[in-house]
């Protein structure tokens, strides 16, 4: 092998490598930026979830009339639907769900969903 086709040959193996390194770079900073949107949308998602829970968390000077009926600790603030019965605490009524056959704890009717209620 010339020198010359040395010359040439580590030239184009220079430019395979820069391209190479292009490439893979603007790859990992596309990773790295969809890393960056994921942490932060499960940030934005943990916070929510975590303001669901403290408002869930009420425990303080919570009636009798007001406790869920599941677990007695937390206040009354989801409703099954279709009977509409206002006995659980969000929690608890999410653990209901994910039964295999979801029932009301009071009327035993099937249920499809519940919905979070808010005081005024």
């Amino acid at each position: 092998m010339t020198k010359d086709q040395m010359v040439v040959e580590l030239a184009f193996k220079t430019k395979v490598f820069l391209w190479s390194g292009v490439v893979l770079g603007s790859l990992a900073v596309g990773i790295l930026g969809y890393a960056a949107v994921q942490q932060q949308n499960a940030a934005a998602n943990n916070e929510a979830d975590s303001q669901i829970v403290a408002e869930d968390e009420e425990t303080g000077d919570v009636q009798a009339g007001e406790l869920c009926v599941i677990c007695l600790v937390r206040r009354r603030r989801s409703a099954f639907i279709p009977c509409g019965h206002l006995v659980c605490c969000q929690r608890c009524a999410q653990s209901v769900e994910c039964e295999e056959a979801p029932t009301c704890p009071v009327c035993r009717q099937t249920i499809q969903n519940s919905v979070r209620i808010y005081d005024s």
